[in-house]
């Protein structure tokens, strides 16, 4: 029974033994605990432990190793409850010199109310302790800094023993660091643990930079996000409204935990956001930011951007971290300001190709960037822009839309802009629903579009004039010279200033007068719709193409356009309908957009032109230059080549032949209406007043240096064919000027002059060969009729009939059908065959001189008066050839005696014969029935009133009349010798 008393009074005993030890003081020079090392060591006892050291050797215990775990958050906190307790066992605590590496020694002291401790680039701070009876230990911190984080604490904390938790208010800020601004921060900060969780409430004064925070960033890492913040960011003041955390020392993921429990509410005044160096500022008055939920919220008030007014737009950034994302929603009210839009994302390399953009847009934009360390940041841009009605320029083309919207889905992988346009109007050309599609990564836009209306005119004047949802024409001019006007006009006298002013208003007119012709007419009916494909991944070569219409070409060095099938531009083309174009390929290229390089292939085009070896005309290729000098063009071979600069044209022809009777009746627009009738024909005062003027306008033209408005077109080596006659012809000269044409042509000693106004045309036609004419009657005989002699023509064609006069001299006819069954009737006749010489149809009929007046339309070719002098034959009559049938009725005086005196008592049957005054003895012959084999009868002197003479009139106006008239308005020009052509390339 007494071990226990023992055993108990033993440990007493010991006890009393240590405390006497205790409170006389303990002094231990040197000791070791493991790696824990100790020197100068004095421990004694009061009222609570007195402990001084002189130094603590720690390097082994702190020294890193590889598989020891950092401690958790539970376990620092347990050290520092651990700590605290143990503090409250001390009166006094000094320890002089920690060693904790080899140049780092800290120091610690404690005197029961201050606390003081420094560990070099870790901790430092001072604190002061006291006790109150309710058990509660009050806690002064006069400071604390930590080092590695720059900051600096200042406030007070209560420890309850019976709770075993700490409540504080401190004030926490940054401290100084060399090259850095001060911020003067200040963060008010309370808070309450138990050391197993804590809960914090904090808020701060106003600063106006965060430069604060650039220690806590490497220089090598986040760059990205340090060049935003710190440069991209300004604000006149920046303070924490309320903030608040609580916090689980047992969590895992403590950093995760902080994030998603940390609420706070700040604002910024004045804030100044630069988003890309290249750009301005984005500007708010007010700023409210809110974190929560591991987000932070930046709600801008007041905020515009180059007179944009964004409000209701935001910025978002969470996953704070490494991989920082920030999302702004940026909105824009319609305004008029889109150059600030097209400059953002000209500043992301994303240049859209608009100018001059003069609606007004809106937009709703969501900007997002992904900070990635060693990286700069991801871009991603999501959104719309609204574009309301108005004028802007897409690749340089001015263009007019009702609205539009624009779609961008921009990430660092692609980069795409879709572009929806409604009644989209290219001046009064083009109104088209288009939908775009442009890849920046690619390089390449895309469309499709829905035609309203494309009309392209050759004359800018409709081109250019207010749109029209309707094709758009313009009513002809009425004329400037009435012809009733000219005699008043005439009569004052040439020279007259009224005269000079007429002139001068004609010149104008005729310089203003514009051809005027739909090179492209398209609408949901002919075209409804049209694709557009643009590649510009090649640098400085842009291409694109037009599926439907075989068009392709490329922008490099200059510009090319290829028209790779003419007949898919045929339907919607009434300007290749009005010259016949049926199919071929048109190539364009120019390098400055003023002079432009043309070839055309395989052309397909009806024209009565036809090559030397009786080909059509048709397939050929065209090449020539168009700009400020006008239009030049060729063919290859040289065998057509034209100038167009101003009102002046002029073509130049090789070796090739014209059917005038295919022109007549061709069924190109282009040639029907050059050939239409103007309605209205004047008089014959008229023209001849007409006459008068235009010569005096041309000699005003020379005199002042105005070009003229003309077309001249030189021929070599040509066959004109009308009426199904073949006219060879070496040199041709043809000028149309004033609404007249002139032609001259010749071959070989032979000349013909042609003059055409008003429908009504004069030909004459000098020295013409019995050669040259069994050549143009090929047609219809293979025989040669004609030997020898000279021929002369002179006529006119007037509302679709042809009257001239042809003489004719020293020639001789032979292989003609009605020549042979007329002298074939004069040997079956006894009464005539005493008359007949000898000569007649031996070598044909010799005819010394002779005259043909004649008329010819469609349908008859009149014979008004045949009058020739033979040798042997002198023959006077008229009739009348229906052509459509071949068939002749004609009436012929034949003398076959002109000497009669000394044979007149041989004639047994005289009521056959005529004595004439001049000596001569006629007989009277009717040739009827087919061209080919005629009939030849001898009828009475009675009968010739009977003759094709009044079918004649019946058909025909008097022909010698108009002969006549001609004859008085052709005697004063001189015979006119074309110009020998001077083919050239243009």
């Amino acid at each position: 029974m007494l071990r226990p008393f023992f055993s108990v009074g033993l440990v007493a005993v010991l006890f009393l033994i240590l405390f006497l030890i205790l409170k006389n003081g303990i002094y231990i020079s040197s000791m070791h605990f493991g790696g824990l090392k100790i020197e100068r060591l004095y421990l004694k006892l009061n009222n609570k432990f007195s402990l001084d050291i002189g130094r603590l050797d720690v390097i082994e215990l702190v020294k890193p190793k590889p598989h020891r775990k950092p401690p958790t958050v539970d376990a620092i906190v347990r050290y520092i409850r651990y700590s605290m307790w143990g503090m409250d066992y001390f009166e006094r605590l000094t320890i002089h010199e920690i060693d904790i590496k080899p140049k780092i020694k800290a120091h610690v002291f404690f005197d029961g109310h201050r606390y003081e401790f420094v560990f070099p680039n870790y901790l430092s701070g001072q604190f002061y302790l006291r006790e109150q009876e309710r058990r509660e230990l009050h806690l002064n911190i006069a400071y604390l800094n930590v080092e590695p984080y720059y900051v600096r604490l200042v406030g007070r904390a209560t420890y309850h023993r019976r709770t075993q938790q700490l409540n504080f208010n401190v004030e926490v800020s940054p401290t100084r660091v060399p090259n850095i601004k001060e911020s003067h921060l200040r963060v008010f900060m309370q808070g309450l643990t138990d050391f197993q969780a804590i809960a914090l409430k904090l808020n701060s004064n106003s600063i106006k930079h965060i430069d604060f925070l650039k220690p806590y960033f490497k220089p090598d890492k986040h760059q990205g996000l340090q060049k935003w913040l710190f440069e991209n960011i300004a604000f006149s003041g920046f303070q924490i409204k309320d903030a608040r955390i609580a916090l689980n020392f047992k969590e895992k993921h403590i950093l995760q935990t902080l994030q998603k429990n940390l609420s706070v509410q700040a604002v910024v005044q004045n804030a100044r956001v630069f988003y890309n160096p290249k750009l301005p500022p984005i500007l708010a008055k007010e700023v409210d930011l809110e974190f929560k939920d591991g987000q932070l919220t930046i709600t801008p008030k007041h905020i515009n951007y180059q007179n944009m007014r964004l409000e209701g737009s935001q910025v978002v950034m969470d996953h704070f971290g490494p991989t920082l994302r920030l999302v702004a929603g940026i909105k824009n009210a319609p305004s008029l300001a889109f150059s600030p839009v097209q400059n953002i994302l000209k500043a992301y390399d994303i240049t859209l190709p608009l100018e001059h953009f003069k609606p007004a847009i809106g937009a709703d934009i969501l900007l997002t960037m992904q900070f990635v360390p060693h990286a700069k940041p991801l871009v991603f841009v999501q959104g719309s822009v609204d574009v309301e009605a108005g004028g802007f320029a897409l690749y340089g083309v001015p263009l007019h839309t009702q609205n539009a919207q624009v779609f961008l889905d921009i990430s660092p992988m692609s980069k795409m802009i879709y572009i929806n346009t409604t009644h989209t109007r290219y001046k009064n050309m083009a109104d088209i629903d288009s939908r775009i599609t442009l890849d920046f990564t690619h390089k390449n836009l895309t469309s499709q579009a829905t035609i309203n209306k494309i009309q392209i005119n050759t004359n800018q004047a409709i081109n250019n004039s207010p749109f029209e949802t309707r094709r758009t024409s313009l009513p002809k001019a009425p004329p400037v010279l009435h012809l009733s006007t000219l005699p008043n006009l005439i009569a004052k006298g040439v020279d007259t200033l009224a005269f000079k002013n007429k002139i001068r208003q004609i010149v104008q007119a005729q310089n203003a007068e514009v051809f005027s012709q739909d090179v492209i007419y398209a609408t949901q009916e002919n075209l409804p719709n049209l694709s557009f494909d643009l590649d510009f991944s090649k640098e400085g070569k842009t291409t694109f193409q037009v599926k439907e219409l075989e068009i392709e070409g490329e922008i490099d060095q200059g510009y090319g356009l290829h028209l790779k099938n003419l007949a898919k531009l045929v339907p919607i083309s009434p300007l290749a309908r009005y010259f016949a174009v049926k199919r071929g390929a048109l190539k364009v290229t120019t390098k400055d957009l003023k002079e432009f390089k043309f070839f055309g292939t395989n052309l397909d085009i009806d024209l009565p032109l036809y090559r030397n070896d009786g080909r059509r005309f048709r397939s050929f290729s065209l090449l020539g230059t168009f700009g400020d000098r006008g239009l030049e063009f060729f063919t290859p071979d040289r065998a057509v080549m034209g100038r167009i600069k101003g009102g002046e044209k002029i073509l130049f022809v090789n070796d090739i032949n014209f059917n005038v009777d295919a022109f007549l009746k061709a069924k190109m627009p282009a040639i029907k209406e050059l050939l239409a009738s103007s309605g209205k024909k004047p008089t014959k005062e008229q023209i001849k007043d007409e006459t008068i003027f235009i010569k005096a306008k041309q000699r005003y033209e020379k005199e002042h240096n105005i070009p003229p408005n003309r077309l001249i077109i030189q021929a070599k080596n040509a066959v004109i064919t009308f009426k199904g006659f073949p006219f060879a012809l070496e040199n041709i000269l043809v000028r149309m000027r004033d609404g007249r044409l002139k032609a001259d042509a010749s071959y070989r000693h032979a000349s013909l002059a042609l003059d055409m106004a008003h429908g009504q045309l004069r030909i004459k036609a000098h020295n013409f060969s019995g050669d040259y004419l069994n050549m143009v009657l090929q047609t219809i005989t293979t025989k040669n009729l004609i030997q020898g002699g000279l021929y002369t023509l002179i006529g006119g064609y007037k509302d679709n009939v042809f009257s001239g006069e042809l003489k004719l001299q020293n020639t001789t006819i032979k292989n003609f059908k009605v020549l042979q069954n007329m002298i074939n009737l004069i040997n079956t006749i006894p009464s005539l065959i005493v008359f007949r010489n000898p000569r007649l149809g031996a070598n044909g009929y010799e005819i010394s001189k002779g005259k043909v007046v004649f008329g010819i339309n469609s349908d008859y070719l009149g014979l008004e008066h045949i009058q020739l002098t033979g040798t042997t034959l002198d023959v006077d009559g008229n009739g009348i050839v229906e052509l459509s049938k071949r068939t002749i009725d004609m009436s012929l005086n034949i003398a076959t005696i002109k000497g009669f005196a000394n044979v007149i008592n041989k004639i047994p049957i005289l009521s056959y014969l005529i004595l004439g005054g001049d000596g001569k003895i006629s007989t009277h012959v009717s040739l009827s029935g087919s061209l080919d084999n005629p009939k030849a009868n001898v009828t009475l002197a009675k009968d010739i009133l009977q003759a094709p003479f009044r079918i004649l009139r019946r058909i025909f106006t008097p022909i010698d009349i108009i002969i006549d008239e001609i004859r008085k308005g052709m005697q004063d020009e001189p015979t006119r010798v074309p110009k020998k052509p001077t083919l050239h390339n243009p």
